[in-house]
């Protein structure tokens, strides 16, 4: 009874075994990143979804090491060989340009690249824009780049008054505010479709100051930026003047943009509290080596 019950036992252990290794081997073929899935779990589940999986993409694409599992969960290659961890911004266009070229280039011209270049974090990246592992088709409604997606994304920088004050970038942060007054955006809240969003007249990838003269906004270029195909054929034989794209300021007092005002405001007060408080700090150093200097006397 004894051996026959240990056998059975001995039976049933063999028989998980080998389904945990038929379960590691099918992974291994499907994926081949049981390594990088026994610690992040969440990230290989994200990127099963994205556009890069099953596209001869692997996590050691973007960063580095070695998921040949050779027949282990854990391969003791993935963080030994050339493992870089995760890119920084400012070199996120090097491994995106492997696949990406002409759209990398494009967004190396653009303000957003330039920031980055100076050493401004939280300037957008690819990154930024198009989601980290859970990359979507901007075709898929749930994608950040989705059509009806991109003025929210754009908003989670340029409606940050953080980001966006004066002092840092000097851009307004009611941009989102003024598009929902625009025509473009009244049109879709009316039950139609979407028509011109940010990256319509700014571009994507490539958008610059409208001070630039190969910025869509730049006044010279106008014409041709709204009478893109599918928006207003024909009028890029029209001269654009006059108007507002974003329409009125969100707060205004007697012409005057009141963000900006505060903004100001507070950097003019914190600047007057710091040297006042460090000119009496000075003025306590110096007093007392007076006065020791007196007594001394």
């Amino acid at each position: 009874m004894y051996l026959r019950a240990g056998g059975g036992r001995i039976i049933v252990l063999l028989f998980l075994a080998g389904l945990i290794l038929t379960g590691v081997a099918v992974a291994q073929v499907n994926n081949g990143d049981v390594s990088c899935y026994h610690c992040h779990p969440k990230q290989v589940n994200e990127f099963e979804k994205s556009v890069h999986f099953n596209k001869n993409i692997s996590c050691t694409d973007c960063h580095g090491g070695d998921i040949k599992i050779n027949g282990t969960v854990i391969s003791i290659n993935v963080m030994t060989k050339d493992f870089g961890g995760s890119p920084s911004k400012l070199n996120l266009t090097t491994f995106c340009s492997k696949c990406h070229a002409q759209v990398t280039a494009k967004y190396e011209t653009s303000i957003h690249w330039e920031k980055v270049r100076e050493g401004r974090t939280g300037s957008a990246s690819c990154i930024d824009c198009h989601g980290l592992h859970n990359i979507l088709s901007s075709k898929n409604q749930d994608s950040l780049t989705h059509l009806e997606n991109i003025p929210l994304l754009c908003a989670n920088c340029h409606e940050n008054q953080t980001k966006m004050q004066a002092w840092y970038y000097g851009i307004k942060t009611d941009r989102f505010d003024t598009y929902k007054k625009s025509y473009h955006y009244k049109s879709y809240l009316s039950g139609g479709n979407v028509l011109a969003t940010c990256s319509d007249c700014h571009e994507n990838h490539d958008t610059r100051s409208e001070d630039e003269p190969g910025s869509a906004i730049n006044p010279a270029n106008l014409p041709a930026t709204c009478g893109k195909t599918g928006c207003h054929p024909g009028a890029n034989n029209v001269y654009v003047y006059g108007g507002k794209i974003h329409e009125e300021q969100s707060v205004t007092l007697f012409f005057i943009d009141v963000k900006s005002l505060v903004t100001y405001f507070y950097i003019i007060m914190i600047l007057f509290e710091l040297t006042f408080t460090f000119g009496l700090i000075f003025l306590g150093i110096t007093s007392g080596l007076d006065i020791r200097r007196k007594n001394h006397d």
